[in-house]
């Protein structure tokens, strides 16, 4: 009883803080942050890091010891949606900072490491970085070609290139991932390190120029024998998947809320517009195909608060949380998103188009979450393989997590169908593998609604309200047309071209258009003139 009182107490003072953090953004966002001017600059005004810096905003993980804010799982998220709803770029920011560079020092780091960046970090002092993709390595970091050899002192020197870094040249600490490499040669598995910014042998590469989420920085690495110790790993030496993962399940999460934010952002935008235009005589708020919208991400939104909810309590109650339940979040809130920002253009009309309206940034940002921690097909193939090959441990973990017997039992059904119409075409070994990759993504999809489903049920039973039995109907009638679609007779095989196919029938669209690069330079110069060069380039 002492020990709930206790928890009860944490709870609601994590709450409150959260709140006058939420009160204040509020307040803030409308006299001092400035999107578009962001947007158009490519670079969050510095002032706004600072601010956010002195509030705690990127430090909500950090226990208040350690001088960060110390909120719940559940109490971050809000502060995420809410900084979403504001602005997208400046979640992803801080969300960044939080989830995939405080969040794995804070979990794995060596005493040393957290002595020397933790407290300057949840103070806004500091930002850190998270560097794992690789040209080869984006959705398959067993790609990751960086290497850590040793040094013939009990270290390593990290060799590699790592490309679209977020925050990582603005970063003091950014957490490497390398193949840590033995004396004679054999990989002792892929480890995590944190490395200082101004290592030697670290050097800060070009920014890409992305197309949203402009305002913070993406960049290459290179490491050029860059010098670390045991002291710089996380983790254990070999663990590096299992940082990486963990770090990047709750960013997963994080992008969720922040999902919820843009959500209802874009309903606010679209809600405020259809009252105000009329079509003719009538308020466009009143058109059927208007109210289907609304009505959709109403419901849509619910669905994923439900979702995040479910996950961010049991992880503040420290109870385990299954895998696909961090791959569901992932695979749904950012298409919701990009469906609401792809509405919202469209409401607008030609309005949508202008810059100035808002609407466009929106859509630049809110696309990247369909790519950032992992594409949604990606994705969708690995939950649908699993439900496919691992059936039981996939409805096992439905039904543990959430009570959801008859979901996991229409979910049960449909693998083994699927696996039926596979094992009945008596394929060989290649062909096998091809029409489970055609499955597997229709497999994944019934698995993510399946979980979808699951919370709002649960969500409807401590709290049976009008709005989530819509809200699960709704979700019901997503659930029940991915069940359709994977059961369904596959013309889609039918219509799949082969690999030569395909490349002979793009090759010939050169006959029609023509095969164009543009080469003509840019009207500006960036390169220093040869006369003020440290070393001339001609001699």
């Amino acid at each position: 009883m002492q020990f709930n009182s206790q928890s009860q107490s944490l709870e609601s003072s994590s709450r409150q803080r959260a709140e006058q953090v939420i009160n204040w953004l509020r307040d803030y966002a409308q006299r001092r942050i400035n999107s578009r001017l962001m947007d158009e600059r490519r670079c969050i005004t510095p002032h706004v890091v600072l601010d956010f810096g002195k509030k705690g905003l990127l430090g909500m993980i950090v226990p208040q010891l350690s001088g960060g804010l110390g909120l719940s799982y559940s109490d971050t998220l809000q502060v995420m949606e809410q900084l979403a709803a504001i602005d997208l770029n400046l979640a992803s920011f801080v969300g960044v900072n939080n989830f995939l560079g405080i969040y794995p020092i804070l979990k794995y780091g060596t005493p040393q490491i957290k002595e020397t960046y933790l407290q300057n970090l949840a103070e806004g002092r500091d930002l850190a970085a998270f560097a794992i993709t690789e040209a080869s390595a984006g959705s398959n970091p067993r790609g990751i070609k960086a290497e850590a050899h040793p040094d013939g002192n009990g270290g390593w020197l990290i060799s590699g290139t790592k490309i679209w870094s977020g925050s990582a040249s603005w970063s003091s600490a950014i957490n490497i991932f390398a193949h840590v490499v033995d004396e004679q040669g054999e990989s002792l598995g892929i480890t995590a390190f944190t490395i200082p910014e101004n290592a030697q042998g670290l050097k800060q590469g070009t920014e890409a120029l992305t197309m949203g989420m402009r305002g913070m920085v993406q960049n290459t690495i290179y490491l050029e024998q860059v010098k670390v110790n045991h002291q710089n790993v996380l983790g254990e030496i070999g663990s590096g998947f299992e940082v990486a993962q963990d770090a990047m399940q709750l960013a997963r999460l994080g992008i969720a809320a922040t999902c919820i934010g843009g959500m209802k952002h874009c309903a606010q935008l679209m809600l405020r517009y259809a009252t105000r235009r009329s079509i003719g005589i009538e308020r466009l708020i009143n058109q059927q195909i208007t109210l289907q919208r609304l009505s959709d991400l109403t419901a849509a939104i619910s669905a994923v608060e439900c979702l995040v909810k479910n996950i961010a309590t049991s992880l503040d109650e420290e109870k385990p949380v299954p895998l696909e339940a961090y791959l569901v979040a992932k695979i749904i809130a950012p298409e919701l998103m990009w469906q609401a920002a792809d509405n919202l253009v469209q409401l607008l009309g030609g309005r949508g188009y202008i810059e100035s309206n808002i609407a466009p940034q929106i859509l630049r940002d809110a696309r990247l979450f369909r790519i950032f921690e992992g594409p949604t097909e990606t994705l969708q193939m690995h939950l649908g393989l699993l439900a496919l090959y691992q059936t039981p441990q996939v409805c096992s973990s439905l039904n543990e997590f959430l009570g959801a017997t008859k979901i996991s039992e229409q979910l049960q059904h449909t693998a083994e169908s699927c696996a039926s119409y596979l094992k009945n075409k008596n394929l060989s070994r290649s062909s096998n593998k091809k029409f489970s990759k055609i499955l597997s993504p229709k497999l994944g999809d019934v698995t993510a609604w399946a979980f979808v489903v699951a919370c709002i049920q649960k969500s409807y039973q401590s709290e049976p309200t009008d709005e989530l039995n819509r809200v699960e109907k709704w979700g019901q009638q997503y659930f029940q047309a991915k069940i359709a679609n994977a059961l369904a007779e596959n013309l889609y095989e039918q219509t799949l071209l082969d690999t030569n196919h395909v490349e002979n029938f793009i090759n010939q669209y050169a006959e029609t258009i023509g095969d164009i690069e543009q080469n003509l330079s840019g009207t500006e110069e960036y390169e220093l003139d040869e006369y003020l060069c440290k070393k001339p380039k001609y001699q």
